[in-house]
């Protein structure tokens, strides 16, 4: 996972698979498949870990709260080990492998979508100021998104901070009416 993550799909060879690995190149195959259904399974296991910044969002009960700490855990991921390279699902959106790759990261940025959406609707059920529900989700999924995106490119972190100080003040403005 971390090989795709970090070189992305076109870049991995054969041979870094199997070094990786320790595995021959034909024991690679023979236990895995090809280069796109191991590929398919490291996307899997990536969005399986993503499952612990969804979770404040998708299980939350705490509104704002809950949007604060999915970007805590956002940045934890892209500050930890793996996190130069930014997000794997936003590298493979822009040029997925194959149509199972391309439904994976669907699911992803719908699953992103509602979580933001039904904080929205938990927030305003709190009695916090928050923007309309379907138009929050649009803006704070794009936001995220971009976000991720630049952290591959921010090797020093400094524009990946700022963006994500941005988005901790957006969201701290919803404060009780």
């Amino acid at each position: 996972m971390s090989l795709f993550w970090r070189i992305g799909f076109d870049g991995v060879t054969q041979q870094q698979m199997a070094t990786v690995t320790g595995l021959s190149t034909s024991s690679l195959y023979n236990s895995f498949g090809t280069k796109a259904e191991i590929y398919r399974e490291a996307m899997s296991e990536y969005l399986r870990r993503m499952q612990f910044v969804l979770d404040p969002l998708e299980r939350g009960n705490r509104g704002r709260e809950d949007v604060l700490e999915m970007l805590a855990r956002i940045e934890s991921v892209l500050r930890g080990p793996d996190g130069g390279f930014g997000c794997m699902a936003t590298m493979a959106m822009s040029a997925p492998v194959d149509e199972e790759v391309a439904r994976a990261t669907r699911r992803y940025r719908e699953r992103l979508r509602a979580g933001f959406c039904a904080v929205a609707e938990r927030s305003r059920g709190l009695g916090e100021s928050a923007p309309e529900p379907a138009m929050l989700a649009n803006v704070m999924t794009a936001a995220v998104l971009g976000t991720l995106t630049i952290a591959r490119a921010d090797a020093e972190g400094d524009e990946l901070s700022a963006h994500v100080e941005a988005l901790r003040s957006f969201v701290n403005g919803w404060r009780q009416q």
